[in-house]
């Protein structure tokens, strides 16, 4: 039992070591790291606008289209 949970714990130990993020290139991971910090820390103050203004964009550009497709889409699944 015991060696049961040796590997219980040591897959889990693996299993959240999380590597740091290397891209390849210094300039690369650089704006990885500028882009994905504020998304960490605050997601819904940037993505819920960000959200509501592509679909009030999407509604603009395709109109009633859109709101058929939603509602397809609803009824469907």
């Amino acid at each position: 039992m015991r060696s049961v949970n040796l590997k219980l714990k040591k897959s889990l130990n693996d299993v959240f070591f999380i590597e740091p993020n290397n891209l390849g290139t210094d300039f690369l991971t650089s704006i990885f790291k500028r882009v994905t910090h504020p998304l960490k820390n605050m997601p819904f103050i940037l993505v819920v606008p960000l959200a509501f203004l592509l679909a009030i964009f999407m509604y603009f550009v395709f109109g009633y289209l859109l709101v058929r497709l939603v509602s397809f889409l609803q009824y469907g699944f």
